[in-house]
C-alpha cells in the first residue's frame, strides 16, 4: 500500500496515480505491452512525485524566508497560515515563539530607553559620553545646549571637530587617561555658558574605554558670588565715610570742648548729616536684603489698588523737596488705572524715581508721572527735564551702587541703591523696570506691573 514517505504530500501520490492510469489506458488503446507500459508508467509517476515534492518544498521554504524577511524589517506581527506539513508547522510555531519573545524584549528595551531618556532630560547636568579616541558617542539635551551641539551631526565625530574650546578639550584628554575621576572649572568662549564645572569619569565597563563628562553651568553662581563680593566691598566703602565723619567730629568736639558755639553747631551739623546718610544707607540695605529673599512675595499682601493713589502718596512725600527746588510735579495717572500690588512697596519705587528726578534735574523744571495700560501691564512712567544719561550707562543703571557721577550722587544724598530697589520691587510684582533717554532730552523711567498679580520664579 502506498503512503507518504519523508513528508511527501498525498496530493503528489494522487497526481502520480492518475498519470499512471492515463498511461495504461493509452497503452491498451495503441497496443503497447502491459509489462513495458507498466514500467514506463511507474517511472513517469515516480518522476512526477519527485518534481511535485521539490516544487512544494521550495514553495514552503520561500514562504518561510518571506516571513523571516518581514519580521527582520520590523513587522513583528507577520504570520503564515498553519501548514499541513508537520515539519513546516513546527518551524512556524518556533518562529512565532521567537516573535513573541523578541517583541517582549523590544518592549522592555523601549520602556527602559524611555525611562532613561526621561531621567536624563530631568537632570540639569550636561552629560557627554566619549570613546577611547574621544569621539562623541552620545549627549543629553543639556550638554547639546551648553556646548552648542547640532543634534544630527555630532555623534561619532571627534570632540575636537565639534567644539573649539581648548580648556574643555584639554580636560577631556586628561580625564581619558586618568584612572580616577577628576574635576575642574573651565571657561568657555563663544558659547551659551561662560563657566562650567566639569567632572570626568572613566568608562571602564566598555570594551573600547572612554570617559563620561558631566557639565554643570556655574556661570550664574559665579556672577552672584562676584555681585556679593562687590556688594560687600561697596557697603564697606559707603559705610566707612559717614562713620569716619561721625567718629572724627565727635573726637574733635571732645578735644576742643564746647566753648565755641558756632564751631560746635557746624560739627553737630556734619554729624547729623552723616547720621542721616548712615541711617538711609542701612535702611536701603535692609530693604534690598528683604527683597532678595526667595519667594518674598509670599510674605507680602497684594490687593487691587488705584495707581493714581499710589502716585499721589509718593508725590506728597517729595512735595517739600520740589518746592525747595522750585519744581513742579504733575500727576497724570488716570483714575481708572488699577493693578494688584503691594501699595507700600510700589509707592517706595515711585518715590525713589521722583526723588532721582528732582535731585538731578535743573531747578524750575517739571517732573511728570503718568500711567497707561499696555498688553495687560499697567505702566507708570516718570519723566524729567534733566540732562539725561549717556547711552553707555543705561544698561548698568539699575545695578547696586552704580553711579553715573559718584561725587554728585553723594553730594545729593544718594546711596546708590535707589534704582536697584526700584528694579527689585518691580520683579516682586512680576514686572520690570526700564530707562530711556529720548532725543528731545530728559530721562524716562518706566515701571511695568501686571494688572493681575503674577509671582516671579524664585522671587
Amino acid at each position: 500500500m502506498l503512503r507518504p514517505v519523508d513528508g511527501t504530500p498525498w496530493r503528489a501520490y494522487r497526481i502520480a496515480a492518475a498519470a499512471l492510469f492515463v498511461l495504461l489506458t493509452i497503452g491498451v488503446i495503441i497496443g503497447i505491452g502491459p509489462s513495458a507500459l507498466l514500467g514506463v508508467g511507474i517511472a513517469g509517476s515516480a518522476a512526477t512525485v519527485a518534481w511535485i515534492t521539490r516544487r512544494m518544498e521550495r514553495e514552503r521554504v520561500m514562504n518561510l524566508y518571506g516571513l523571516l524577511a518581514r519580521i527582520g524589517d520590523g513587522e513583528l506581527g507577520a504570520s503564515l497560515p498553519d501548514s499541513a506539513h508537520e515539519g513546516t508547522l513546527r518551524l512556524q510555531r518556533g518562529i512565532a515563539r521567537a516573535q513573541r519573545g523578541y517583541a517582549e524584549a523590544l518592549a522592555r528595551a523601549e520602556m527602559e530607553r524611555d525611562d532613561l531618556q526621561t531621567l536624563l532630560s530631568a537632570i540639569q547636568t550636561g552629560l557627554v559620553a566619549l570613546d577611547g579616541q574621544l569621539r562623541i558617542r552620545s549627549a543629553n539635551e543639556i550638554a547639546e545646549r551648553v556646548l552648542g551641539l547640532q543634534t544630527t551631526d555630532y555623534r561619532g565625530r571627534l570632540l575636537a571637530e565639534v567644539i573649539r574650546q581648548p580648556e574643555l578639550l584639554a580636560f577631556a584628554e586628561r580625564a581619558a587617561v586618568s584612572p580616577e575621576p577628576i574635576t575642574a572649572e573651565v571657561r568657555l568662549t563663544g558659547a551659551g555658558a561662560e563657566t562650567l564645572m566639569v567632572a570626568g569619569e572613566p568608562l571602564s565597563g566598555t570594551s573600547s574605554g572612554g570617559v563620561l563628562l558631566a557639565l554643570d553651568d556655574v556661570t550664574r553662581l559665579r556672577r552672584l558670588e562676584n555681585v556679593r563680593a562687590d556688594f560687600a566691598a561697596n557697603v564697606s566703602h559707603e559705610l566707612r565715610t559717614p562713620i569716619t565723619n561721625i567718629k572724627g567730629y565727635v573726637e574733635t568736639l571732645l578735644d576742643i570742648g564746647t566753648d565755641d558755639p558756632e564751631q560746635v553747631r557746624h560739627f553737630l551739623g556734619v554729624i547729623h548729616r552723616s547720621t542721616i546718610r548712615l541711617s538711609t544707607l542701612i535702611e536701603d540695605i535692609l530693604l534690598l536684603a528683604f527683597l532678595d529673599q526667595p519667594r518674598v512675595s509670599t510674605h507680602l499682601d497684594f490687593e487691587q489698588t488705584p495707581l493714581r493713589t499710589v502716585a499721589e502718596d509718593a508725590c506728597a512725600q517729595v512735595a517739600l523737596m520740589a518746592q525747595a527746588r522750585h519744581m513742579v510735579i504733575r500727576n497724570s495717572v488716570p483714575e481708572d488705572l488699577h493693578a494688584t500690588v503691594n501699595a507700600s512697596l510700589l509707592c517706595q519705587a515711585v518715590l525713589n524715581l521722583l526723588s532721582n528726578a528732582l535731585k538731578y534735574s535743573r531747578e524750575g523744571t517739571t517732573v511728570e508721572i503718568s500711567g497707561n495700560l499696555a498688553n495687560g501691564f499697567a505702566e507708570l512712567t516718570v519723566r524729567d527735564e534733566g540732562p539725561g544719561v549717556a547711552a553707555e550707562h543705561l544698561p548698568r543703571l539699575f545695578e547696586r551702587f552704580y553711579r553715573v557721577d559718584a561725587a554728585r550722587s553723594r553730594e545729593a544724598g544718594g546711596t546708590g541703591l535707589g534704582l536697584a530697589i526700584v528694579k527689585h520691587i518691580a520683579m516682586v510684582h512680576g514686572g520690570s523696570a526700564s530707562v530711556d533717554c529720548p532725543t528731545e532730552g530728559g530721562t524716562v523711567f518706566t515701571l511695568r506691573i501686571p494688572r493681575g498679580f503674577r509671582q516671579m520664579n524664585g522671587i
